[in-house]
Order: C-alpha cells, then sequence, then structure tokens
C-alpha cells in the first residue's frame, strides 16, 4: 500500500468518525430534557416496523403496547400510526390499526399516516400534513432519541417514551451500530436540508 493511500484512508476514517460524532451531538442536543416516562400531550405517535403475515413484528407490538398504556392512562388522546403501507413485507399502518382497535382503541381516534416510510418522513408529515403541534413519540430506546430530534427540528413539541424491549444482545449491538454510524448522520442531514415529506407510497 502506498503512503498517499494511507494518507487517503486516514483522511476518510477521520472525516467519518467527525460527522458521525458530530450527527450524535447534534441528536443529544435536540432531544435534551425531551425523554419522559409520565409526559402528557394531545397525541401519541407511534413509528412503524415490519409486519409479517399481517401481524406485527416484536419490536412494532412493544411500540403499540407502550402506546396503548399511554392512552389507557389517558395521557393522549389520539394517535398517529405511521409506517410504510406498500412493504412487500406488509401493510404496517392496517396491522398497527388492527392492533389498537383488537386492544380497544376507538377506531376514530387514530390516525393513518400510510406514507411514513422514513423517520424524517413521519415527523415532517405529522407537522405539515396532521397539524401535529404536541406529541409523545414512542420507539426503542436505540431510535428514540433520533425521533425526537427530527420531530423537534420540524417543529413539533416532541417527548419520547421508550418502549420495552426483548431483543437480544446481537440484535441490541446490530441496532446501536446501524443507528450511530448510518441512521443519525442521516437525520442530521435530513434536518439540514428538510426536502419536504413523501406524498406517496413507495
Amino acid at each position: 500500500m502506498s503512503a498517499r493511500l494511507r494518507r487517503l484512508i486516514r483522511i476518510a476514517v477521520v472525516v467519518v468518525i467527525v460527522i458521525v460524532a458530530a450527527s450524535s451531538a447534534w441528536v443529544h442536543w435536540e432531544s435534551r430534557s425531551r425523554i419522559s416516562a409520565d409526559a402528557t400531550r394531545p397525541w401519541v405517535i407511534v413509528l412503524g416496523d415490519r409486519v409479517r403475515d399481517g401481524e406485527p413484528s416484536v419490536y412494532l407490538r412493544e411500540r403499540l403496547d407502550t402506546a396503548l398504556t399511554v392512552v389507557r392512562e389517558h395521557r393522549a388522546q389520539r394517535v398517529l400510526i405511521s409506517g410504510h403501507a406498500a412493504s412487500t413485507r406488509g401493510d404496517e399502518v392496517a396491522a398497527m390499526r388492527k392492533y389498537l382497535v383488537d386492544h380497544g382503541v376507538d377506531g376514530r381516534a387514530i390516525t393513518d399516516d400510510r406514507f411514513g416510510v422514513t423517520t424524517y418522513n413521519t415527523c415532517a408529515r405529522a407537522k405539515s400534513v396532521f397539524q401535529v403541534d404536541k406529541a409523545i413519540v414512542v420507539t426503542q430506546d436505540f431510535h428514540l432519541r433520533r425521533a425526537v430530534a427530527l420531530c423537534v427540528a420540524e417543529g413539533i413539541d416532541a417527548v419520547g417514551l421508550e418502549a420495552d424491549s426483548d431483543a437480544g444482545a446481537y440484535l441490541t449491538v446490530r441496532n446501536w451500530v446501524r443507528e450511530m454510524t448510518l441512521s443519525r448522520p442521516k437525520a442530521a442531514l435530513d434536518a439540514l436540508i428538510d426536502p419536504g415529506p413523501e406524498t406517496r407510497e413507495r
């Protein structure tokens, strides 16, 4: 390996480290003092995840169960379910609605966002399409601060509520690595560019 190539690799590594550190710092700054176990807001936003044969994945079921607790404790009056309705794995939003209704939530209190294909898109559409100004955002710990930061960047007075997670060690490590190296840099870029929400399924 030539000296020039080694130097370019070192520069690339430094750039990656700076980007990862800066995006993580932004996420923590925007979500500071916004993680709460007992907050009250008009809306609770449930972020989608995979479904299989019409049934929510473990992660999604944990998010929905957390939202059910919020509704039952009268800490939110409306639920925004946001996910990928046209996924090849199934309609996330339909599965989320069915789960909530089957567990006692009035369907009239549920609003479907069938175009929430990314966390940024969920937050942007919550504000611009559904006029959500204040909300509790529900997801797992590795995802929570990023989701709150993106909603705050879109002008929503958001607080995060952590859903329980029974993921094993492998999934936990994988999710955190992906979160720090890919998802947070992308989130910071989305917030900076603010391209506007998707308006079609893909």
